[in-house]
């Protein structure tokens, strides 16, 4: 189940990075030179990003390889890309893999942190009581 969640991932960012002119502020210009953080890398690198520095995440992604893009690059590179991508990837990607029969007073839940939930017990519920 993992390995089909995550290569449907990466076929949502490939599809995503079929077209990135629609999702970029200057489509004309922007990421039609080579560099070391193409449009497809980019959004890899932001879909793989934890809560380190981005220095530290991008050493990560990179393998920490001699030749890694700076932070400022990145920068750059993110400049570029408007919020709209990332709204279409989740959009896609969950109309994809996730039933939209099973919801939550009308939503989709996606993820429950729920190492520190506290939920109210409720005497009908053996689970909770």
């Amino acid at each position: 189940m993992t390995n089909q969640v995550s290569d449907s991932l990466k076929n949502h960012i490939s599809e995503l990075a079929n077209n990135p002119c629609l999702f970029l502020r200057n489509p004309n210009v922007d990421f039609s030179r080579k560099r070391k953080i193409d449009f497809k890398t980019f959004i890899g690198i932001m879909m793989n990003s934890g809560g380190a520095t981005m220095s530290k995440e991008l050493l990560d992604f990179f393998d920490f390889n001699k030749n890694t893009p700076s932070v400022s690059a990145f920068t750059q590179q993110r400049s570029k890309v408007l919020p709209e991508a990332f709204e279409y990837l989740l959009k896609s990607f969950t109309d994809d893999n996730l039933p939209t029969t099973n919801n939550y007073h009308g939503y989709r839940l996606i993820a429950c942190d729920g190492s520190n939930l506290t939920i109210a017990t409720n005497q009908k519920d053996p689970e909770t009581f």
